[in-house]
């Protein structure tokens, strides 16, 4: 019997867009719900208790948070889900990741040739996350998805095979690598490239992970529309906090900006918040706390040390009320998978040569994930593009 199938979502967020993709895969009708619109955020929040998207409703009474495909999959599909086709093991060459440095790789991989397969969850990766990139060489004000959509089309039609799915863990035996995956798929490849990224940091103010969702989110784009109207926080002093700040700027009523030292952001994106006259700067603060009820009702903010450009604060430990906390005080390296296997510096980042190489033979690696230090969206297209020319003389050889 099919399935009753409800979504709300907002039209630019990435889960959202990940969720329908699995949907139309699969010939599952749906009806959404597009939550811009104030009395469907306010039923999507009655129902769910959730201030992010996407929700999902089945049946009516089964409800997902997020774009947890595997759970989509068991609720929808369950015994009836359609069987992928054997993956051929022993490819000459697997990558780890879809998205700045992975899909170049993909893409110079099917221009020489070789037998590839990507290991993604959402194509893109983080990139998705922004709204507009300003800096990218010839495509200036592009969205982050549109940038990586061209560059997936691109690998894509070079034949490169893709596996939507995560992997969870990978070693080495008699020369090839071994990868299993979240869904249960077990790879195998002679070389592999790392390009796992970065995920969102979190603060380790009290109250941050009861309130996931609730109130503290880590996507503008993903989430910041239901905030139109509201007083939000963001904290960090970085270019994502200042990329946050001004993305939320033209939907909230207030941003605070708390920043533990000083802004260290690009100067072009600082001086562009500081036209803004909703944004409130808090320079020489942490948050302590992240109080509410049902919801996120504000932050404690605990004094460093230093100056600060707020006139509201003096001294000690204050309490600033807000209804959303986006955090963007920066990521960590996505290379849980690979410990033990790869040598790693302090932060876990895949210590990297020149050429991308690693302490392992036939493991290379590429983008925010390695110990190079530009962390851009340029920088990963070519530092993937490098770590396929060295996987391929390595295979070649």
């Amino acid at each position: 019997m099919p399935h009753t199938v409800e979504i709300y979502s907002l039209p630019d967020c990435p889960p959202c867009k990940n969720t329908k993709a699995f949907f139309a895969k699969h010939n599952i009708e749906y009806t959404d719900y597009d939550v811009s619109d104030s009395a469907l955020a306010k039923k999507m929040i009655e129902i769910s208790g959730q201030r992010g998207v996407p929700v999902i409703v089945i049946d009516g009474k089964e409800i997902v948070i997020g774009d947890d495909l595997m759970k989509l999959q068991n609720l929808l599909l369950g015994d009836d889900t359609p069987k992928e086709a054997p993956i051929e093991a022993d490819h000459e060459l697997a990558i780890i990741g879809a998205g700045a440095a992975g899909l170049p790789a993909a893409l110079y991989a099917g221009r020489k040739e070789l037998d590839t397969i990507v290991i993604g969850g959402a194509i893109g990766g983080m990139v998705n996350q922004s709204k507009t990139i300003e800096n990218y060489p010839g495509i200036p004000d592009v969205p982050g998805d549109v940038l990586m959509g061209k560059i997936a089309e691109h690998a894509k039609s070079t034949g490169v095979e893709f596996l939507e799915d995560v992997g969870i863990s990978i070693v080495k035996k008699g020369g090839v690598f071994e990868i299993e995956t979240l869904n249960g798929n077990k790879v195998t490849a002679k070389a592999v490239i790392a390009a796992t990224g970065r995920i969102p940091r979190f603060s380790g103010a009290k109250g941050e992970a009861d309130y996931f969702g609730k109130g503290v989110a880590v996507c503008t784009t993903c989430d910041g529309p239901l905030y139109k109207g509201k007083s939000v926080a963001v904290i960090g002093g970085g270019n994502t906090a200042l990329d946050m700040a001004l993305d939320l700027a033209d939907m909230v009523s207030e941003v605070h900006m708390i920043v533990r030292s000083k802004v260290k952001g690009d100067e072009i994106l600082l001086n562009r918040l500081k036209t803004k006259k909703n944004v409130i700067f808090h320079n020489g603060y942490e948050v302590e706390e992240i109080y509410g009820g049902e919801f996120v009702e504000g932050i404690v903010l605990k004094k460093l040390g230093g100056g600060t450009i707020s006139k509201i604060f003096k001294s000690g430990t204050e309490k600033v009320p807000v209804e959303g906390v986006f955090l963007g005080i920066g990521l960590n390296p996505n290379t849980a998978m690979f410990e033990g296997l790869v040598e790693m510096n302090a932060e876990k980042e895949i210590i990297v040569n020149e050429n991308c190489e690693t302490n392992v033979e036939g493991f290379f690696a590429a983008g925010d994930a390695t110990s190079i230090k530009a962390k851009q969206i340029a920088s990963s297209v070519g530092e993937g593009v490098k770590a396929l020319l060295s996987a391929y003389a390595y295979l070649k050889k």
